[in-house]
């Protein structure tokens, strides 16, 4: 079993340490010190850690609890606030749902049960979580298997474009609104604000999510300013690989959803639809000036 991976938000640099060799020493595994909550930000992203222990009073313009806020509005990490302070404005925590609240100094034994109870119902909840994701997207299945008995019948050539084109405005119709929640960019633009390789991080967090809750095993490797998207076990073309339709749903799927994000970038299918089924590759490239 891996290691549960923790982010270190601590502006000294002493006591970082101290607290990286406590948790090391029960078998955790530390991802990354950073010392201000704008690093912390993009860390979380690209890390994806399993908790974040933040302090909260830290340098730059903006404290732990804004920091942990702004990292929840993309992704669900456990946050364990720990500060030098008696009293925090419980109204600012509360809407981060932290995990727990410590008060330096902290012993080795509270931090690391604290740490193994945040930890634990975060597992918990996200299984939850995880069940309850599924049966919201079973409409979304079925909308999607209703298009099977039509990709399943073979269409001329003269049709494809004009049947993909009624599926690109039915799938924007349905699925643009959510999408543009889950992701968020109805929230006040910090979307936007992100750079291109954090607004990337969260169109694959969302767009892997998405396969995964329809039957798909994805896998994301990233090579530097490309990524590359792996489906595997499609359950949509099983019982029939003859029809390549299935993958141009997904590839439409993809360039559809990426070009709401407004990120510039590319999708380039690198698998032989006729040939490679039902495993399907695909490479995300920033553009860059």
């Amino acid at each position: 079993m891996a290691k549960a991976g923790v982010m270190i938000v601590e502006d000294e640099a002493i006591t970082a340490l101290e607290i990286r060799n406590v948790i090391e020493s029960a078998d955790y595994e530390v991802l990354s010190v950073v010392y201000s909550g704008e690093d912390a930000i993009k860390e979380a992203l690209t890390l994806k850690p399993d908790l974040i222990l933040m302090d909260i009073i830290l340098k730059g313009e903006i404290d732990g609890i804004d920091a942990a806020r702004k990292i929840k509005e993309f992704m669900d990490i456990p946050v364990l606030y720990i500060t030098a302070l008696e009293s925090v404005e419980p109204n600012r925590l509360k809407n981060t749902k932290g995990a727990g609240f410590l008060v330096k100094p902290i012993s080795e034994g509270e931090l690391m049960s604290n740490i193994e109870i945040a930890i634990h119902n975060y597992k918990n909840n996200k299984k939850e979580l995880k069940n309850t994701k599924s049966e919201s997207l079973s409409d979304v299945q079925v909308f999607l298997q209703s298009m099977i008995p039509q990709l399943s019948s073979n269409l001329s050539i003269d049709k494809r474009g004009a049947f993909l084109g009624i599926f690109h405005k039915k799938f924007e119709k349905f699925m643009k609104p959510r999408f543009l929640k889950e992701t968020g960019r109805y929230d006040k633009g910090v979307f936007d604000k992100l750079p291109e390789t954090g607004k990337l991080q969260v169109y694959l967090n969302w767009i892997i999510t998405f396969f995964q809750n329809l039957g798909f095993e994805v896998d994301v490797f990233d090579q530097r300013d490309e990524w590359i998207v792996t489906f595997r076990d499609c359950t949509w073309c099983e019982r029939n690989y003859e029809n390549i339709f299935c993958c141009l749903i997904c590839q439409a799927i993809l360039k559809q959803t990426l070009n709401w994000t407004g990120i510039d970038g590319d999708i380039e299918s690198l698998s032989d639809a006729s040939i490679n089924k039902p495993l399907c590759r695909y490479k995300i490239a920033l553009n860059h000036d």
